[in-house]
């Protein structure tokens, strides 16, 4: 899974990209903010909790962004103020619980999930602000389970490799941790919300990479990583799930020194099965000759090989 720890003060990242992710969000909300956001009634303490936990935290953490009030949380940078002064985070108000979940997605760069445990001891999406997804619709994904939420969407190796591992990491995670991990992939279209390549958001079929064009021009590829955190909630025993998207032009992350030969291996290494996955065969041949290029690029200019262990131990 690539799983590492994440120390408590640094649950939630910002950059300097936050106008964008907080104008697309709210357009998002605006648009299909019903597709987007849903709460079941049994996590509607939760929800309430999630906000909760970002009042205290974001003031303490990013306190030029935002600032603590007597009945919530300003944020100084849009000017937006949210009353959370009422809220007891009791009973099963499902609306209150969906305002809630909206409120805390207007004030982060993530997308956010809850998940929680049934009697049949298997966890549950019982809550998402999912605005900002790129290749999956909530609407799809509620109320599966953790395994239907990965085998519904073929993820690789699932059954055989990590399967158990998140069911025990989900069983194990305590309140006074937390982790993270990364993963990319790669799309031929510049759109942060969602891929229209591999088919309309509103299309109730099923999309496909199949829809793609095939072998854009370099230009339109990007590359797109999530970082993800997972935490229990102290109070519901939720567990929270951060979903955090960078979203670069392939033609800008080259720039940097060994990406691009690392990034054309790492591409190269991918299975059968992974590639189908990802889309590789939509986009490979014109993604890797360029890679290739920028590679050579950077060896003709005096690139030293030798210390890429040293340079990839940034950030972590």
């Amino acid at each position: 899974m690539g799983l590492r720890t994440v120390q408590p003060e640094n649950w939630i990242e910002l950059d300097n990209q936050y106008p964008r992710f907080h104008a697309d969000k709210a357009a998002r909300i605006a648009e299909r903010g019903e597709k987007c956001i849903m709460v079941a009634p049994e996590a509607s303490e939760a929800c309430v909790e999630l906000l909760k936990e970002l009042v205290d935290y974001l003031p303490a953490r990013y306190p030029s962004l935002f600032r603590r009030t007597a009945c919530g949380i300003e944020n100084l940078w849009s000017g937006e103020s949210f009353d959370i002064s009422s809220w007891t985070g009791t009973g099963t108000d499902t609306e209150g619980a969906r305002k809630a979940m909206e409120m805390a997605a207007r004030l982060v760069q993530d997308d956010l999930v809850l998940m929680m445990e049934r009697p049949d001891d298997q966890y549950y999406l019982v809550a998402g602000a999912v605005l900002l997804p790129g290749f999956w619709r909530l609407t799809d994904k509620f109320g599966m389970s953790l395994a239907e939420l990965h085998t519904s969407g073929d993820v690789p190796q699932y059954q055989e490799k990590l399967h158990k591992g998140m069911y025990n990491l989900f069983r194990r995670l305590r309140s006074t941790q937390m982790v993270g991990r990364n993963n990319y992939f790669i799309q031929v279209d510049d759109s942060l919300a969602w891929s229209w390549s591999i088919g309309s958001e509103d299309d109730e079929t099923e999309t496909s990479w199949s829809t793609a064009e095939k072998n854009r021009a370099i230009e339109h590829h990007y590359f797109r990583s999530e970082r993800q955190t997972l935490r229990r909630l102290p109070k519901t025993g939720a567990v929270c799930f951060t979903i955090r998207t960078y979203f670069e032009p392939i033609t800008a992350v080259a720039q940097e020194d060994y990406v691009p030969g690392r990034l054309a291996s790492a591409v190269r290494s991918w299975g059968d099965d992974v590639a189908r996955y990802k889309g590789k065969e939509r986009y490979g041949e014109v993604l890797l000759e360029y890679l290739d290029k920028k590679h050579q690029e950077q060896v003709e200019r005096g690139l030293d090989l030798s210390r890429e262990d040293d340079c990839r131990a940034y950030p972590f």
